[in-house]
Parts: structure tokens; C-alpha cells; sequence
């Protein structure tokens, strides 16, 4: 049977009240030596607080919970990991909801977790959230009714201001074309996802900027539009391989996955025939069968940060909303090298 205040309490020879100023760390004017001796005697009895009595006291639970898109995906798992670890450090316990890029299971999500009282949540709402009106007026009425702190991690929902946390994708846009363009590529297909996506559109802002300085003409005709997943990988490389690129930027990892599928079933080597960039850094990228040249998002530290501005949040509801914007960093693996014209001029 589980130990409570008021066995701590006769063990002690104190009041049930006292046990409990104890024990939840109040303000007291308790002895030293009382003090210690009842907090000997609850380890002794391995006392564990009753949450839900904590609860009715304190108006909190200690509970948040992450709603996010698409638990399959490694780079969403990852980013999972750092909201869990920051939450453990601060005592929260976490609950985690899938959406499964659903934008109608997301505002369900949302009512289980308020229904379970939790503090707050971090959402990352689905990828095409910002393309469908009613969808997007589903979810835009369920956050400005909703009066439990939260914060949007990742993936931004049009006319919603509130924290955010996310990478800075328009430089990791850049990145990943700047790395091809220096070593000789001027062709580069872009494999996009929904360019209804905040962070979609900032990276093929950054591609272009990058031509533009460049002065390699922008061609409309060698970005394909997909979603993040290995079938618009797939999908992509097929067309583009018939417009003569010879390298792709890839906007997941998840996509470059499909790209090197593509380029397997029609002979096109990478990288002698086609220079790949990912992006995300997500644990697959180091195994692919070439390993994946990428844009290393600060996965885990996206949780922890959102999990960090979620507990501020919670603290002072009345704080001013911010974005939080963390930059990437390339990381070059097996997967590009100079293309073949390039190559040939530099043969003796």
C-alpha cells in the first residue's frame, strides 16, 4: 500500500500539515532537525507524491504535451527526444500525440491533451496545414480559443503569432546550393515539399539567392514540388532526370532517400553522374547506401528550446511572443562531387 503524509506524519510525531510543508518545499519556520527527520522518514517509507492530489492544490499537473506530425519520420522522432529530455530535467512528465499530417487528428490531439489538464503543449501541425482554407480555419480557431500555453514547433501556421521555434531554413537553403554551385553544378533540380510550408519556401528562397548571385538563370522548370516523403523523392528524380541535372537538392532527407531509389533503378551513379544534398541530418542520412551529404538541423535542440519556451510560457502567460530562429549547418558526406563537365576540364 502506498505511503502517505499522514503515515510520514505519525512516524514523525509532527502534523500531517508540517509533513506537507516538508515535502512540497514551502515556506516554514520548521526546525533544521524536523526537517531532516521527516525527510529521512519519507525516503525510508519511499514516499511518492500523489500527483493528482498535488493537482487540486497546485492548479498544475506537471503534464505537457507534443503533438507531432509524422512519428515515422526519424527526424521527427529526433526532435521528440530533445522536448522529452528537457522536460525530464524540469520534473514534467510528457504525453505525445501523432497527427499523422491529419490537420483534423491535430485539433483532436488537442482537446485529449486539454482534457488530460496538461500545463501546455508544443504542435508541429501538418506539412500541408496552410493549403486547404477550412483546414486551416479548423486549426486557426482551435489555437486562438484555446487557453492552454503552447508553442509551434518547426512548421509555421499562417495568421497565428505566437512562439516558434524553428531552424533558419533560408540559410540552409543557401547552403546546401552554395556547396553544389562551388564545386562546378549549375543544373540543380530542387525537390521541394509543400511550398504551402513556411520553411519549404524559405529553402528555395535561399536556392535562388544563391543563383542569383551566381548569375545562373532561375528555371522554374527544374523545381519540383512534392511533399517531404521518399515517394516525391522518387517521383521528382524521375522528371528532373529528363531535363539534363546534374545535381539535386533535396528538402528531407526523406526525399533524397527516394532520389537514390530513382537513381538506382536507371543506372545514374552517385555522385560521378549526379551530385545529391539532403537535408535534416536525420539518423538515416550517414547510412544510406552513399552516405548523404546534408543540412544538419540542430534537431534536438529545437525540443529543447521549444520545450524551454512551452515551461516559460506556462510560468508568465503574459510574455511577449517571440520567434526562435537556430541556424543549420552543412555536413558533407559521400554524396556530391564535381559534376562531369567539370571534371573533363581538368583532365591534363
Amino acid at each position: 500500500m502506498a505511503c502517505t503524509i499522514r503515515d510520514i506524519a505519525q512516524a514523525a510525531g509532527v502534523s500531517a500539515s508540517t509533513v506537507s510543508l516538508v515535502l512540497r518545499g514551502k515556506p516554514h519556520r520548521i526546525s533544521e532537525e524536523t526537517k531532516q527527520r521527516i525527510q529521512k522518514i519519507a525516503r525510508q517509507m519511499n514516499y511518492v507524491p500523489n500527483q493528482v492530489a498535488v493537482s487540486l492544490v497546485t492548479k498544475k499537473t506537471h503534464t505537457i504535451g507534443l503533438i507531432y506530425s509524422n512519428m515515422l519520420n526519424p527526424f521527427y522522432v529526433e526532435m521528440a527526444v530533445g522536448v522529452e529530455r528537457n522536460a525530464q530535467l524540469h520534473n514534467y512528465s510528457l504525453l505525445i500525440c501523432n497527427c499523422d499530417e491529419q490537420v483534423q487528428q491535430c485539433t483532436k490531439n488537442i482537446d485529449l491533451l486539454e482534457s488530460r489538464r496538461i500545463d501546455g503543449f508544443i504542435v508541429q501541425p501538418p506539412e500541408t496545414i496552410n493549403i486547404g482554407e477550412e483546414q486551416l480555419c479548423l486549426l486557426q480557431e482551435k489555437l486562438n480559443t484555446c487557453s492552454t500555453p503552447y508553442v509551434i514547433l518547426d512548421r509555421a501556421i499562417h495568421d497565428i503569432f505566437h512562439d516558434y521555434v524553428a531552424a533558419d531554413h533560408q540559410l540552409g537553403g543557401y547552403l546546401a546550393t552554395d556547396h553544389l554551385v562551388r564545386l562546378g553544378h549549375k543544373r540543380i533540380g530542387c525537390i521541394t515539399g509543400s511550398l504551402s510550408d513556411y520553411g519549404s519556401r524559405k529553402r528555395l528562397v535561399g536556392y535562388r539567392e544563391v543563383l542569383s548571385m551566381h548569375r545562373i538563370p532561375y528555371d522554374p522548370d527544374l523545381v519540383y514540388e512534392g511533399l517531404y516523403q521518399m515517394e516525391s523523392g522518387y517521383r521528382g528524380a524521375m522528371d528532373l532526370f529528363k531535363k539534363d541535372v546534374t545535381a539535386i537538392f533535396a528538402f528531407s532527407d526523406q526525399i533524397a532517400l527516394g532520389v537514390q531509389r530513382a537513381a538506382a533503378e536507371c543506372g545514374i551513379s552517385i555522385p560521378l553522374d549526379l551530385s545529391l544534398v539532403g537535408y535534416d541530418d536525420s539518423s538515416i542520412a550517414p547510412l544510406c547506401s552513399v552516405p548523404l551529404t546534408t543540412i544538419r538541423q540542430p534537431t534536438e535542440l529545437l525540443g529543447r528550446r521549444a520545450c524551454e519556451v512551452l515551461l516559460d510560457r506556462i510560468e508568465d502567460p503574459s510574455r511577449a511572443h517571440n520567434d526562435y530562429i537556430y541556424p543549420p549547418v552543412l555536413i558533407q558526406r559521400s554524396s556530391c562531387s564535381l559534376p562531369r563537365s567539370a571534371e573533363k576540364t581538368l583532365l591534363p
